[in-house]
């Protein structure tokens, strides 16, 4: 009998040891890849995505917390998606867009409480009207869908306000959008991004630069250069590799500057 118990916590400990060993790896290895997305991004280098896509991809062999894996997947699809836009390649643009919204409905059907997912599907569904302006109807009711279930599971994401923003920011005046009805989401996501954390490492933690620097973008476009200055420099102490707001909002400050 002292033998069978003996034998049996073995057994225990060695399946304790693997499954740790097993996490472990898992972290390692999204975590790498996770830092090599982020430099990319930082460095707008584009040539990239498709090595550390396929690092992610060999992180599904893992077969843990796949719904996270595709999200991160879905992700740089977005990613690669404006590239597409910049080089005016509408195909590429709606074959990086469908590839994102099939990898985010995958990660939604593994853990359809991530609201993750459902914040980037608002902003992914917004591609489609490069490409699907006849369907209007479909994308709004989709942003709308997506839009619900993230506010509902995680009222106080930081990003859920980004994005949102986002949309209205790039919508026309005409149609309800622009930088004075953004503004206050913008300045929300701000907010609580300052105490917003994330429940562990590999979780997605972006957008914080983003916020300040869109608050920016909006107070250059009201003419109120001093709090537009203010937010710059918040975006740039907050990441100061942010290819995002070096490219788009450092410029937009500089330009109205210099043309005063």
């Amino acid at each position: 009998m002292k033998k069978i118990l003996i034998s049996f916590t073995i057994l225990l400990v060695s399946m304790f040891v693997v499954k740790s060993s097993y996490a472990d790896d898992f972290t390692e290895a999204i975590m790498k890849a996770k830092n090599h997305y982020k430099e990319a991004s930082d460095k707008n280098d584009i040539s990239s995505l498709a090595k550390i896509r396929g690092e992610f991809e060999r992180i599904l062999q893992l077969k843990k917390n796949q719904w996270l894996v595709n999200y991160y997947l879905a992700d740089i699809d977005f990613m690669m998606s404006y590239d597409a836009m910049e080089k005016k390649d509408n195909d590429a643009v709606k074959k990086y867009t469908q590839s994102a919204l099939d990898l985010l409905d995958k990660s939604t059907e593994l853990k359809d409480d991530f609201a993750e997912a459902y914040i980037l599907k608002m902003a992914v569904q917004s591609n489609r009207w490069m490409y699907e302006m006849d369907k209007m109807n479909d994308i709004i009711a989709k942003q709308a869908e997506a839009k619900d279930k993230a506010k509902q599971l995680e009222p106080e994401n930081p990003r859920f306000y980004l994005i949102d923003g986002m949309n209205l920011y790039y919508t026309p005046e005409s149609f309800g959008g622009g930088p004075d009805v953004a503004l206050p989401l913008f300045q929300k996501s701000y907010e609580y991004f300052q105490t917003f954390k994330p429940k562990d490492e590999t979780m997605p933690d972006w957008g914080y630069d983003l916020a300040a620097g869109m608050i920016s973008l909006c107070m250059i476009k009201k003419d109120n250069m001093d709090e537009a200055k203010k937010y710059l420099d918040k975006a740039l102490e907050i990441n100061p590799n942010s290819g995002f707001v070096k490219a788009n909002v450092q410029s937009e400050y500089d330009k109205k500057v210099n043309n005063k």
